[in-house]
């Protein structure tokens, strides 16, 4: 009984989180120009500059304008997952309720993921409305699974800096300078191999490389990624992924124990 009390209040607490996220996403439009209407306006321009260039051009521009609203909203969203409580002074608090801290960021980072996957939706609808018809993927059901998959690794990514973003108070600056940044070096914009060789290792420390370029391979024939191909992205991004969530849970841990310890985050 005890075992599944522990359970139900965890299960509680992400569902409550989640629900408050929705409304606060609701009742603050701005958030609908970064992850919904900017990746819309990119990929239409994507569309129009490289128009005719080939047969797998317009999935190269849902690809990158889609990434960008995932991507965009998992940076602001994770970040935003611990900045909030440290602006509304609701931080300390939280942490020291029953319910592991890791619950209530996870039911923020789920809506995240949602809102991302919805503003994905809309930059395809509208691109494809554009075009006049759907991209040639050669397994359109492979390709949903791993433009999901993609999506998850890269909330692996926002629960590692919302873990990280507690000992900081500059969250808020990291995230603008590093935006556009993530773009480029995970791939979200073109394929990494298109970089500087020496940019490649740094790339490769983020699960979504790994996961975008398994995508490529597998929606553009063709397609010349990383020299191991499709297989070994596919080990790549799982085993970040989860070595991303083993972090994000022992940083939590941590900060809890120092609240426990201490009482208060005053010396972050």
């Amino acid at each position: 009984m005890a075992t599944a009390a522990v359970g139900y209040s965890r299960w509680r607490s992400t569902a409550a989180s989640l629900r408050l996220s929705v409304l606060m996403f609701l009742a603050d439009p701005q958030w609908l120009i970064p992850s919904m209407i900017a990746p819309v306006i990119f990929g239409l321009v994507a569309f129009e500059l490289f128009r005719g260039a080939g047969p797998y051009f317009l999935t190269y521009a849902i690809l990158g304008a889609g990434m960008m609203s995932m991507w965009g909203q998992t940076l602001y969203g994770s970040g935003w997952a611990t900045g909030q409580d440290r602006e509304f002074g609701t931080l300390e608090p939280t942490l020291q309720s029953p319910t592991p801290y890791l619950y209530i960021v996870l039911g923020r980072v789920v809506w995240n993921v949602v809102s991302g996957l919805i503003g994905g939706g809309i930059v395809y609808v509208v691109v494809v409305l554009a075009a006049g018809g759907p991209p040639s993927l050669p397994n359109p059901l492979a390709f949903a699974i791993l433009f999901v998959f993609v999506m998850l690794s890269l909330a692996a990514v926002g629960v590692v800096f919302a873990a990280f973003y507690v000992y900081t108070r500059y969250a808020g600056f990291i995230q603008n300078i590093g935006e556009f940044a993530f773009y480029v070096g995970t791939g979200c914009m073109f394929p990494v191999v298109l970089l500087p060789f020496w940019t490649n290792p740094i790339a490769l420390v983020f699960p979504p490389t790994w996961a975008l370029d398994a995508l490529r391979y597998n929606s553009i024939p063709g397609y010349v990624g990383f020299s191991w191909g499709f297989e070994w992205d596919l080990v790549g991004a799982v085993v970040t992924t989860a070595v991303y969530l083993a972090i994000a849970g022992t940083v939590f841990h941590r900060v809890e124990r120092h609240v426990l310890e201490v009482g208060n985050l005053a010396d972050f």
